[in-house]
C-alpha cells in the first residue's frame, strides 16, 4: 500500500487501484497543496511519483501513469536501455 510521498508522509489518498503487482495511488498533500500519482510494482520493486501539474488531467495521468512517466523521460520505451524509474 502506498501511503506516502516523497515530499510528504502524511498525503490524503484520493483514489487507488491494482493490476498484477502494480499498485496505483493518487495523492494529496494537504501540508504542501500538491497532488501526484504514485507508482509501485511490487514483483520488481520498482517505484515512481509523477505530480499532477496544471495542465495535467489527473484522473488521465492516474488510468495512465507509464504513458505519462515514458513523455517525461522517466522510463525508457528502447527495450536496449535500463528502466530509471
Amino acid at each position: 500500500m502506498i501511503s506516502r510521498l516523497s515530499y510528504d508522509w502524511t498525503p490524503k489518498e484520493l483514489a487507488e487501484r491494482h493490476a498484477g503487482t502494480t499498485e496505483v495511488a493518487l495523492l494529496w498533500s494537504k501540508r504542501t497543496h500538491r497532488a501526484a500519482v504514485a507508482v509501485l510494482d511490487e514483483g520488481t520493486g520498482d517505484y515512481f511519483e509523477l505530480e499532477i501539474g496544471a495542465a495535467d488531467d489527473p484522473l488521465d495521468l492516474f488510468n495512465h501513469p507509464y504513458a505519462y512517466a515514458a513523455s517525461r523521460g522517466l522510463i525508457h520505451t528502447d527495450d536496449r536501455q535500463p528502466a530509471t524509474v
